[in-house]
């Protein structure tokens, strides 16, 4: 099976609705989670992840979209394991697309000091921005869906939210991976608050 061009994927176009108006990409860990079930996405369209009967089949070609190919070797090792546990030990982070970004020139870096700052340079960034504020795609785009659900699931946007049949049915194929995904990241959520405010007494953060 030839390479797919992922560096136009869901998971990097996630990453980049992730970034403030500053360029800043704010370090949670909720956003990890998103980004391997952004990429788990990713291999679900690039046919290295099917959903069949018995369950869940992977293909181990290489996409050769370094973070992808991270985290399919680790599964193709343990095909075992379960995807939500891949979503919360899949080992790629935020941080591994930020520089899968800039060593395809979609970001450039804006400032490194003090703290790096980045600007998605893409053609198709503004158009990401006003679909995770807009409502579901009409377009037959199972991608820009995808984007759409898992950007308001973790958050990208404002508070993680949880989506429903609306958001969910225009990512038609793709809509048994996202789904898995956006229930995982509204568990992980709610999981995060009620152990932020054990901690704090009640002063919680929403990541």
């Amino acid at each position: 099976m030839t390479p797919v061009d992922l560096t136009g994927g869901v998971a990097v176009r996630l990453a980049s609705l992730c970034l403030d108006a500053r360029g800043r990409l704010r370090d949670f860990a909720l956003w990890d989670v998103a980004v391997r079930g952004a990429l788990l996405v990713d291999l679900a369209r690039a046919d290295r992840l099917a959903h069949e009967d018995d369950g869940i089949t992977v293909d181990a070609a290489p996409t050769g979209f370094p973070p992808a190919d991270r985290l399919l070797a680790a599964v193709e090792v343990e095909p075992e394991r379960s995807l939500d546990w891949w979503l919360d030990h899949g080992g790629v982070r935020m941080r591994d697309l930020a520089e899968a970004n800039l060593a395809s020139g979609r970001w450039v870096v804006r400032r490194r000091f003090p703290g790096r700052r980045y600007e998605d340079v893409s053609a198709v960034a503004a158009d990401d921005r006003r679909l995770l504020a807009g409502p579901p795609p009409d377009d037959g785009s199972p991608g820009a869906a995808a984007v759409r659900v898992l950007g308001l699931a973790c958050g990208a946007g404002g508070r993680p939210e949880p989506v429903d049949e609306q958001d969910l049915s225009p990512t038609g194929p793709l809509r048994w991976i996202c789904e898995a995904v956006t229930a995982h990241l509204d568990v992980a959520h709610r999981h995060n608050l009620r152990a932020a405010g054990a901690a704090d007494g009640g002063s919680v953060p929403y990541y």
